[in-house]
């Protein structure tokens, strides 16, 4: 299972960096900026810094922490989600879509029946 949205993981998977290694980037003319693959926090690069993630939630969480990321992802819900999106709008004035205000919960906290504590190392 992805380590975030709970989603079972197929052939295609992401081992993501809890704590970001962040990459060096530089520019390349003609391409723009791209990385170099240098990390920049290399202590980080190690196996238990490490959740089995689906590529969506691997790329949108790209290299922030869980809680910056926790609180982008209520953004979307609180925020963009209705604002942005004239289909989730439609969809949600015909009953099709229902916005909970609950917290957001990844689904290894659920799983370790902790919801309440938030993974740290």
């Amino acid at each position: 299972h992805c380590a975030y949205c709970g989603e079972l993981l197929g052939d295609k998977w992401h081992a993501d960096h809890i704590e970001a290694v962040k990459r060096d980037l530089e520019f390349v003319p003609g391409v723009g900026l791209r990385t170099t693959k240098e990390m920049l926090r290399p202590h980080n690069d190690n196996l238990e810094n490490m959740n089995p993630a689906c590529v969506p939630c691997n790329t949108n969480k790209s290299s922030m922490s869980l809680e910056s990321w926790r609180r982008s992802i209520a953004h979307y819900r609180d925020v963009q989600l209705l604002r942005d999106s004239n289909h989730a709008r439609h969809l949600h004035r015909f009953g099709l879509i229902e916005i909970k205000p609950d917290p957001v919960v990844f689904f290894f906290e659920k799983w370790r029946g902790d919801s309440d504590q938030h993974l740290t190392r």
